[in-house]
């Protein structure tokens, strides 16, 4: 597994967990800010989770294991509170992901989730929005002609 920001103490400020191509795929999805936004949050989790297991497949760490990871952050192991919080969001967004990885054709672990399977979540919402409403049924008025 790639060193990440979180797992090198580098500076969590100017290095993120996902690459800057990856943020750019995210930007540039036809999608509002909220979802976008959600969308990156997600996969940042999903990156902050993989380095607290030590690896990209299987199912998540525990409460336990994420408070051990996060106990050896710089950036986190002075301030218990936020620590506390970010376990919180961490395991909900393990949730969320592991919800995610049963829908996949076959299914997956939440860890063996990919960027391009989060997307792919944002896909069949942002085609349904967009789709033409359907025409009229027989019960219908006739269409204009």
């Amino acid at each position: 597994m790639a060193t990440t920001a979180a797992a090198s103490a580098s500076n969590p400020v100017t290095e993120s967990l996902i690459s800057p191509a990856e943020s750019d795929r995210i930007d540039a999805l036809p999608l509002p800010l909220l979802e976008r936004q959600r969308l990156r949050l997600l996969a940042h989790s999903l990156r902050s989770l993989q380095a607290a297991a030590g690896r990209c497949t299987g199912s998540l760490p525990s409460a336990s294991a994420l408070e051990q990871w996060a106990c050896q952050q710089p950036q986190l192991a002075a301030d218990a509170s936020f620590r506390a919080l970010l376990i919180e969001q961490l395991l909900a967004a393990g949730a969320q992901l592991e919800q995610l990885g049963r829908v996949q054709q076959p299914a997956v672990g939440p860890l063996a989730l990919s960027l391009e399977q989060l997307l792919a979540t944002a896909a069949p919402q942002q085609s349904q929005d967009q789709q033409p409403p359907h025409p009229s049924g027989p019960d219908g008025p006739p269409p204009a002609g």
